[in-house]
């Protein structure tokens, strides 16, 4: 992974990762499975200004050689952006950090949900798949009441994580065929995780829907097949 520079707003010039691929989501989740980095990320995240080496030493109560380490990290995984402020009078100017623009966005994107979620089961030491159940739940929650058919609530959740959705929907049954998998460098490098994450997630959906029992869950590496979810309906819903 190389580095290069970047114009932050106010012509602030700071030193950008550039990511090979799958190199992102492996150096976050390393970045952020540190309790000590996560909660350094947090606060600069939080912070309405630039924040020194010296406030986070306050802040941590650690060293500035162990400050600057985490810090380091947490900037080569392009979560935190690092530069110099300007020259006030004799001596060198301080390095100051602030959360990078795209970590501000939140988790707009499939890698950055994952991430989330897998900083997530790390710092709970919870299981993946107990975690993807609680997002599915959560899911549920935000989409049933937008659909009569529970089908559809399954169908939106996916396309919510970007896959290419397509939906055989029957009288008393139907298909939820993943096309296109948007994580696929993810599941190349660690499929059982990241599958097991999205079998939580519809096990999760599905605790909280009536009249659908899942009968299968297909999974194929992307290169493959696309992954298919097959469910049987118990009682007749429609849209």
């Amino acid at each position: 992974m190389a580095d290069t520079v970047s114009e932050l707003p106010g012509g602030k010039l700071a030193l950008s990762p550039v990511f090979g691929p799958g190199d992102e989501l492996r150096s976050r989740a390393v970045a952020l499975g540190d309790p000590t980095r996560y909660r350094i990320f947090e606060h600069l995240l939080k912070s309405a200004e630039p924040v020194s080496v010296s406030e986070l030493t306050e802040f941590t109560r650690l060293n500035h050689t162990g400050i600057r380490h985490h810090l380091e990290i947490l900037r080569r995984s392009g979560l935190i952006d690092e530069y110099r402020e300007p020259p006030k009078g004799r001596g060198r100017p301080r390095l100051l950090y602030e959360a990078s623009a795209e970590a501000k966005r939140g988790p707009t994107k499939a890698y950055e949900r994952l991430s989330l979620l897998l900083i997530e089961a790390m710092t709970t030491q919870s299981s993946v798949r107990t975690i993807g159940r609680k997002e599915g739940v959560r899911l549920a929650t935000e989409l049933a009441p937008k659909y009569s058919d529970p089908v559809r609530v399954i169908h939106e959740a996916m396309i919510g994580w970007e896959f290419s959705v397509t939906l055989v929907n029957n009288r008393d049954f139907a298909a939820v065929v993943l096309n296109k998998c948007p994580l696929e460098s993810a599941v190349n490098l660690a499929g059982k995780t990241v599958c097991g994450l999205h079998i939580g997630i519809i096990e999760g959906i599905l605790s909280k829907l009536q009249g659908l029992e899942l009968t299968d869950f297909e999974i194929h590496l992307p290169k493959v097949a696309a992954c298919k979810i097959e469910l049987r309906r118990h009682t007749e819903s429609a849209e």
